[in-house]
């Protein structure tokens, strides 16, 4: 029975059966971690598999092979924390009708274009 470090080893010589014995071995992990942190079962697929893709073109980087399991984990806290910064960039559709657009309603365009009539007249009285 092969052991973990001869699979990173392997996969570093380009061997994808290799990789593929990686995948299995540690879906699982990934796909709990990135969900303990996006609570999301079908964003914390997108999270693994993300970081699956990534560990495959830059496994030839891992100095130490049996390292591998701190350093894909970290490859997987670095795309799910993507995904969940992009999470708090959105707004619920309910809350769209609640955000004050840039435009002014047209009573406040009327105050806007009074106060302005009357700062100017202002600045024309002064000597």
């Amino acid at each position: 029975m092969d052991t973990l470090a001869d699979h990173v080893t392997r996969t570093q010589e380009g061997s994808s059966d290799a990789y593929g014995e990686l995948v299995r071995r540690f879906q699982d992990m990934a796909v709990g971690y990135a969900y303990s942190m996006l609570r999301d079962f079908h964003l914390a697929e997108d999270a693994a598999q993300e970081a699956f893709i990534h560990a495959y073109y830059d496994i030839g980087s891992l100095d130490d092979p049996a390292a591998f399991p701190g350093w894909f984990r970290r490859i997987v806290h670095k795309f799910a924390d993507r995904i969940r910064r992009r999470m708090r960039e959105t707004t619920p559709i309910e809350a769209v009708a609640e955000i004050p657009t840039p435009t002014p309603t047209p009573e406040g365009a009327l105050i806007d274009a009074e106060r302005r009539d009357r700062v100017l007249a202002e600045i024309d009285r002064l000597p």
